[in-house]
């Protein structure tokens, strides 16, 4: 009976050591798997731009201090403005004085104009919107002044009643400012330019051919 408690004892005593030792290599077994998690979540957490929620750690990215500019050791030189050439002036280019007669007929420019040696019906005294003779008018203007005179009708009244006293003002409105009206949205810059051909093709005793 002696014997077989012994047995029994060592059995027992067999039992439990092996137990802890089972034991002690579960916790080692779980420390090691804890272990081995905590380093995975840090590896792919920690080295994130992102701010962890849980208070893990941030990776700041390097920041490259700004560039100082670097001004040039000599000014750059500017290019020279657009300046208009000296002793410029504007010039109409020179049209054709045949299309710019039948312009004149055309928009019926007889019938306040009256130009001698030509065929045109003479305007007539009574209808009051009489303008200047054009006859002769050619050798006594530049081509540019027929130009402003068509295209602004105005710039040269001033001038007509100071200098042509004598001259029957038909022409002119009651608010000083002349009758003849525009044709800057029905006559072209082309047909302008042949238009003022003739009128300086217009010599004393009328047309020149």
């Amino acid at each position: 009976m002696r014997v077989m408690g012994r047995a029994v004892g060592r059995t027992v005593r067999g039992a439990k050591l092996v137990g802890r030792s089972v034991l002690k290599s579960g916790v080692w077994i779980w420390g090691a798997v804890l272990t081995c998690s905590f380093l995975l979540f840090w590896i792919v957490n920690g080295w994130s731009d992102e701010p962890l929620q849980t208070g893990g750690h941030h990776h700041h990215p390097v920041v490259t201090p700004p560039q100082k500019n670097v001004q040039p050791s000599a000014a750059v030189k500017q290019q020279p403005r657009l300046a208009i050439p000296k002793g410029w002036r504007f010039t109409i280019p020179a049209g054709d004085h045949h299309a710019g007669r039948q312009i004149f007929a055309d928009f019926e420019c007889f019938k306040c104009h009256e130009v001698a040696g030509e065929d045109f019906p003479a305007p007539k005294a009574e209808q009051g919107d009489v303008g200047p003779a054009l006859s002769g008018m050619g050798a006594m203007h530049p081509a540019e002044y027929f130009l402003e005179t068509m295209i602004d009708p105005n710039a040269s009244v001033a001038w007509r009643i100071k200098h042509h006293k004598d001259e029957d003002k038909g022409y002119l409105g009651a608010d000083g400012k002349t009758k003849m009206p525009s044709y800057n949205d029905t006559m072209t810059v082309q047909q302008l330019i042949d238009l003022v051909a003739y009128l300086k093709s217009l010599t004393e005793g009328g047309h020149r051919h």
